[in-house]
């Protein structure tokens, strides 16, 4: 049964990675990317076993559990009970001004914001949905997919800086102009993504080849995209990209595996080192230059230019107190713009337009509350536990553990990446959240098997 669900994940992901790289609800792709979810999503449920649900009912629990805190911010509540929620007395006081009477209203200021927010689940559950589906080599065959993507991603950047900065290369209308944004409409997104590449190409090199010459010629080829990757994360002008790569080289040497050859002697672990080191030179090196010939863009902001985004970390404060104001449930998904407006200080007011907190892990607890967090803390718990077994047990296929470890670092990432910026409310970075829950998910002890790569 896997074939059709692999066949079917693959389309979805390439098409959200070339529809969904914008957080914005007016992009035009989404009338696209969203049905074509919709459809994967009906799909994969029909195909869907009881044994499946089994094996990964903790990642299908939090999934549905997010599903259903989506939909309870849009469901209408009687008046007796909304008026008590806390921050709604300004709404109270215009419906009562304006002789509206009793009216029943949802959780969330914002419907149509919390209904936005609840159709963009379509991708990533769709995702979810069929990737539990996959077998153990399918799951293993959307690394080189997405790295693929990535690289592609990586290219169109290169070319979007060599041509005009309006130019019909730059994907959507409201974007970083100038900047190498790939696939996306935000250059911290893309920087993101070309840091997870990193861990991804090193669990990818490690695989194990028919012969020692196949093994170098992946491993060149590996350090060759991280000589490119590298770079390009400094000429997109991110400093939470900057940061995400330092991390990202980090768990790529701590992931990778030197390639051994089936029933051929493996080369001398010596060499390996020497090898590692000199790539380790290569990609510094190529760096440095990148720098000196002024094209780091994301390094001169991180130590000469901070003060151009400070209102963007001037509202942290504010936003932290505004959150305590609509706790504990929240303002409603995807009512940020809305009800920041409401109020906002004077000292703060300025021609810039905060679409988001530029800190998801802020923007969550003001809009989904204590239940969002509570799901956030389960799930923060749940890798954690599997980590820790990783750790711990050695009864694990060598694939699935080095997968696995891959999904723990990309959400690590994510994670730190969220602190700064709002990744995972972009549908393709979505996605790939999801797979790397599945990664995660679908890594269990297995007796009497010990496989390497």
């Amino acid at each position: 049964m896997g074939g059709g669900a692999f066949w079917c994940l693959s389309l979805l992901l390439v098409v959200a990675f070339l529809a969904g790289g914008s957080s914005r609800a007016d992009v035009p792709a989404l009338i696209v990317l969203r049905p074509v979810a919709i459809l994967c999503l009906g799909y994969g449920l029909s195909r869907l076993t009881a044994d499946q649900v089994r094996a990964h009912r903790v990642l299908l629990g939090l999934a549905l559990a997010t599903v259903i805190l989506a939909i309870a911010h849009i469901v209408p509540l009687p008046p007796e009970l909304w008026t008590r929620l806390p921050g709604r007395e300004i709404v109270v006081e215009i419906d009562r001004v304006a002789g509206l009477g009793a009216v029943w209203r949802p959780l969330s200021l914002s419907p149509s914001g919390s209904l936005n927010a609840l159709f963009s689940l379509a991708v990533p559950l769709a995702v979810l949905v069929l990737g539990v589906q996959l077998t153990r080599d399918e799951r293993w065959l959307l690394l080189p997919l997405i790295i693929i993507i990535g690289l592609a991603s990586g290219i169109l950047g290169v070319l979007q800086l060599g041509g005009p900065a309006d130019g019909a290369l730059y994907p959507y209308r409201v974007t970083n102009a100038g900047s190498a944004v790939g696939l996306f409409a935000n250059r911290n997104h893309q920087a993101v993504l070309l840091a997870i590449l990193l861990p991804m190409l090193a669990v990818w090199a490690s695989t194990r080849l028919r012969s020692p010459t196949d093994a170098r010629v992946r491993s060149f080829a590996v350090v060759a995209a991280c000589t490119f990757l590298v770079p390009l994360t400094l000429v997109t002008g991110s400093r939470a990209g900057l940061f995400a790569t330092l991390l990202g080289l980090m768990a790529a040497v701590l992931l990778y595996r030197p390639p051994l050859a089936r029933e051929i002697s493996p080369s001398p672990p010596r060499r390996w080192r020497m090898f590692l080191a000199a790539a380790g030179a290569v990609v510094v090196g190529v760096s440095l230059i990148t720098i000196t010939l002024g094209r780091a863009q994301a390094y001169e902001r991180l130590i000469g230019r901070l003060a151009a985004d400070e209102p963007r970390f001037k509202i942290w404060g504010p936003v932290m107190e505004m959150a305590g104001k609509y706790i504990p449930w929240g303002s409603g998904n995807g009512s940020f713009v809305e009800v920041y407006q409401l109020d906002e200080s004077r000292e703060l007011l300025s021609a810039i337009y905060f679409n988001h907190a530029h800190n998801d892990w802020l923007e969550l607890l003001f809009t989904g509350g204590l239940p969002a967090y509570l799901l956030l803390g389960v799930a923060i718990v749940v890798m954690l536990r599997v980590a820790a077994r990783l750790a711990r047990v050695a009864a694990y296929n060598m694939r699935d553990r080095l997968m696995a470890w891959t999904g723990i670092t990309i959400i690590l990432l994510f994670g730190v990446a969220s602190v700064g910026d709002y990744p995972l409310r972009v549908p393709s970075l979505a996605s790939l959240l999801a797979i790397a829950a599945i990664w995660i998910s679908s890594c269990k002890p297995v007796s009497g098997e010990q496989e390497a790569l």
